[in-house]
């Protein structure tokens, strides 16, 4: 796609809607050549392609239109339930599906997700995905079964009490849309009509639902097709060529993934309404049909598996996933096994038996010795024992391996050689020892008391997808206002996002529960007083070859950390100082701009209820206050 400035992004933007409004639908091609001001029209289509704006509708016929033009002045109608009325909020499906764009959140009347809108209001689930939340005791006087209307009004929604002056009959017309075996998004399908037939829905008639049903269509989701549609061959079927397209996999590799996640899914819901004994469950399913998940043998098909069926952190699913991969290497074909110990090493890892994971994946190299997935695992917790040699060993067997974070992050900590001294001569390190049997080819033991490696060792925990979200929203929210250039030179190791995660975040209390077991002891030692530490605003007081002296702004006490700060005499940073055997040292350095900004730091700081998210926003720069000279 053709990169534009966010300026010249935003006037296409603009332009582009306003070129809908003015000629009405238009294909991508036919769009594109009414901006070729702004860029030739293959540049133009590529942007265009990708706009994303409320008001901006895609047809079934291919072409683009703007929906304030098409909707603005129309009511759609929807017959109320008893929990709709308690809660003072509307099923969205089918009924208001084609006027959910203007539910915005300043308006009165919003369209939210359905289980947030439900948690807010204390109600009952809902069947859609969405809803539109009304203002609360909107409902008070109405009953179960009556109508009510939203209507399209200057932009927004209006609510309305009404009753049905037409009855259109939309048969003919749907199926002019429609293919025999056709399905199509059902907001799409009313845009459309309502194009060849401006009157429609100009006065209140029955809900979309009823209208389709009695023209002979039904909806499921979002979708709408002919009454008899199988919506849930349509559904897999459009899951797995998206596995396929996302992950590089052939088709059955796709089915086989689709199809563990699946069985996973089905049997959660069954643990769900009945306790039962899950490894007899999978027992029976696997043994069952052991050759039907063979295509898993391929890495990236069992990453999709891992990725698909670990989405959710519940521990029964990851109890069941395991199960499952189990009995999938016991019993399934010798091909597939590697993959199968993977999985279940992956779920018995989040379900906290590291141990039982490492085995796992000692089991995979046994089916396939170059298995990379397994090698990866096995070379972080090599890691994690503090053994590098081994690790980059482990490293060195996988294509690409590296180009691993692991794999730069353990260059600091391979051992040193002297090749200056022999085998017998006595230690570098004067211990009196013999070299070969203090440090010879080992690390210096003053690299794994300084905590820098532990530390290190947690930030690598904290890329496994389970805490993706975690990660990557604090790091996008630090670097959101960063040039592309300044975005390619900053690594998520720099700045305060990962470091926030670990802590106010919660993931460093996981890597210590889930990672203790393969710590040195002095390492676990010095885990358990970092929790306790919160990150504080800093002066820099001092520099000199011994280290650098801070002035902490909120406990007035010093510290002298070792040479993680770069700075001079007077700067003021955000840092928080961890403790080591050796001394202490300041992780997640953030300069301060303005002496209000690290006012404002150290009041986040000083807040009970620390939140990340909170904490994120004023470390870079607090986007929403003016800035001031210090």
């Amino acid at each position: 796609m053709t990169d534009f400035d966010d300026d010249a992004a935003g006037s296409i933007a603009s332009a582009a809607l306003a070129v809908l409004r003015e000629q009405g639908p238009l294909s991508l091609e036919e769009w594109a050549t009414h901006l070729e001001e702004y860029g030739t029209a293959t540049e133009l289509a590529d942007v265009l392609e990708y706009l994303s704006e409320p008001m901006l509708g895609y047809l079934p016929n291919g072409k683009y239109v703007a929906l304030d033009t098409v909707l603005e002045g129309l009511v759609f109608t929807h017959r109320l339930s008893e929990v709709e009325i308690a809660s003072d909020i509307l099923d969205a499906s089918p009924d208001l599906e084609p006027i959910l764009a203007f539910g915005d959140d300043d308006g009165a009347i919003r369209v939210a997700l359905a289980e947030e809108a439900a948690s807010e209001r204390g109600a009952a689930p809902f069947r859609s995905r969405r809803v539109v939340v009304l203002p609360a005791g909107t409902l008070g006087e109405c009953a179960d079964g009556d109508l009510v209307g939203l209507a399209v009004e200057d932009g927004t929604l209006a609510f309305r009490l009404v009753e049905i002056e037409d009855e259109p009959d939309l048969a003919p017309a749907l199926g002019e849309l429609f293919e025999e075996d056709g399905v199509e998004a059902l907001d799409s399908v009313c845009w459309q009509l309502l194009i060849e037939d401006p009157s429609l829905f100009t006065v209140p008639v029955a809900p979309l639902g009823e209208i389709f049903e009695v023209a002979g269509y039904e909806h499921e989701r979002e979708l709408l097709a002919r009454r008899g549609f199988d919506f849930d061959a349509y559904d897999l079927q459009i899951r797995t060529a998206l596995v396929a397209s996302t992950y590089d996999l052939t088709h059955d590799e796709a089915v086989s993934a689709v199809a563990f996640v699946d069985l996973a899914d089905r049997g959660y819901t069954d643990a769900v309404i009945a306790d039962f004994d899950i490894a007899d469950w999978a027992h029976r399913h696997v043994s069952a049909a052991p050759d039907s998940f063979v295509s898993l043998a391929d890495p990236g098909a069992a990453v999709a598996v891992f990725d698909l069926g670990f989405r959710n952190q519940d521990p029964v699913t990851d109890a069941i996933l395991g199960a499952l991969a189990s009995e999938l290497a016991e019993r399934g074909p010798r091909s597939v096994r590697a993959a199968a110990h993977w999985l279940a090493g992956k779920a018995v890892d989040r379900l906290g038996r590291v141990l039982e994971a490492e085995a796992h994946y000692e089991k995979a190299l046994l089916a396939e010795s170059g298995w990379g997935p397994a090698l990866f695992e096995l070379a972080q917790f090599a890691s994690d024992r503090g053994d590098a040699t081994r690790a980059l060993s482990l490293l060195g067997r996988i294509d690409g391996g590296s180009e691993e974070n692991l794999y730069a992050v353990l260059q600091d900590f391979v051992p040193a050689d002297h090749p200056e001294l022999g085998r017998n001569d006595k230690c570098w390190c004067g211990s009196g020892r013999k070299y070969k049997v203090c440090h010879l080819g080992k690390a210096d033991e003053s690299v794994k008391a300084d905590g820098r490696w532990l530390y290190k060792k947690a930030c690598l925990f904290a890329f496994a997808s389970e805490f993706v979200d975690i990660v990557t929203g604090l790091d996008d929210l630090e670097n959101e206002n960063l040039s592309e250039d300044e975005l390619i030179a900053a690594t998520i190791f720099d700045g305060s996002a990962l470091d926030v995660a670990l802590f106010e975040g919660g993931i460093f209390a996981e890597f210590l529960a889930r990672r203790s077991e393969l710590l040195p002891e002095a390492e676990v030692v010095t885990a358990a007083q970092w929790p306790g530490i919160r990150r504080s605003v800093y002066e820099v007081i001092e520099t000199s070859d011994t280290g650098v002296v801070l002035l902490d702004r909120g406990s007035k006490e010093t510290v002298t950390v070792a040479h993680s700060v770069e700075g001079e005499p007077g700067d003021v940073i955000s840092a928080r100082v961890l403790t080591a055997p050796t001394g202490a040292f300041a992780v997640g350095v953030v300069v301060m701009a303005t002496e209000s900004q690290a006012a404002r730091v150290l009041e986040v700081l000083a807040s009970e209820d620390l939140e990340a998210e909170e904490l994120v926003r004023e470390l870079r720069g607090g986007a929403d206050h003016s800035t001031d000279d210090r």
